[in-house]
């Protein structure tokens, strides 16, 4: 009756008559010992006690759904695999340690790791399609719990022999008519913040290449391509390719989350990867530090 909007349409979306709406208020009313509607004006109007009874019922089948969500989750990816989204930079840094340790301790679990952007990490974990996603922080979303990962500061990737490699810190001025290697206009969420800083310092870069994912970049600041500010998760990587990392000021930042669906209490098997991922998250931050004592 609430959702229908009143006895003639609840009579038609149940395709049966309005007497047999009537004697079914009726019989469950008599059911449940009291009033489910009161009749003022012609019409019918819920009471306190119908409304609440309403309000358990949806709650209870909104159970139901989770319940076919999860089961759903179960039948396509049975108990021992490990589905993970991830942005490439994140995917390829933080992952790889803990995918060997899982190797050797249990063999018997099977991980699969896609490589995505952020709003396609995102939509993974909102359809279920993935029980752990490491991700740029996002707002609040419905079938979504995001836990902190890690909150860094971005760094200045430099190509092999640049004439800034024996500076400890880099000022944007300091980028002033440098080749930049920079984010698309409608670049990933893992640039947030660079064109923004850029623009408030009034530096003007020469933007020769330009590509949507970090991951990318630092490549091509190892070919010698151009500089650019990103991400430090890929730098211990691209160090063994020649680029130099270095702070730089003033900070760009961004916060970072494991994001799991919300189909209840977590698997001990994605329980103990989330364990592993702040750990190997932690540890690729140091080898940043390190990276950037001159």
């Amino acid at each position: 009756m609430r959702s229908a909007g009143g006895v003639t349409a609840a009579a038609s979306l149940l395709n049966i008559s309005q007497p047999s709406v009537s004697r079914l208020i009726a019989d469950l009313e008599q059911q449940v010992g009291f009033s489910l509607f009161a009749r003022r004006r012609g019409r019918l109007h819920p009471t306190q006690q119908g409304l609440a009874l309403y309000e358990a019922v949806s709650r209870s089948f909104q159970g139901l759904d989770l319940l076919d969500q999860a089961a759903r989750r179960i039948r396509a990816h049975p108990v021992g695999t490990i589905r993970i989204a991830a942005l490439s930079a994140l995917a390829a840094s933080v992952l790889p340690p803990i995918l060997a340790e899982f190797s050797r301790d249990y063999p018997d679990i099977k991980v699969t790791v896609e490589s995505l952007g952020q709003r396609a990490v995102e939509d993974r974990v909102f359809l279920g399609q993935a029980d752990l996603a490491l991700a740029v922080e996002m707002g609040p979303r419905d079938g979504i719990v995001a836990s902190p990962l890690a909150d860094v500061e971005y760094v200045c990737a430099l190509p092999p022999g640049h004439r800034l490699c024996g500076r400890a810190v880099i000022e944007a001025a300091d980028l002033e008519g440098e080749v930049f290697v920079g984010p698309m206009h409608e670049a990933d969420a893992i640039w947030f913040g660079v064109d923004r800083m850029l623009a408030a310092e009034g530096i003007a870069v020469q933007r020769r290449l330009e590509t949507q994912h970090s991951f990318a970049a630092y490549a091509f600041v190892s070919a010698g391509l151009g500089l650019m500010i990103a991400e430090p998760f890929s730098a211990p990587l691209f160090s063994r390719l020649g680029v130099t990392v270095r702070r730089c000021r003033p900070t760009v930042s961004a916060g970072f989350a494991i994001l799991e669906p919300d189909l209840g209490p977590t698997p001990p098997n994605i329980e103990l990867f989330r364990t592993r991922v702040l750990e190997s998250t932690g540890l690729v931050l140091g080898e940043v530090e390190r990276l950037m004592g001159v």
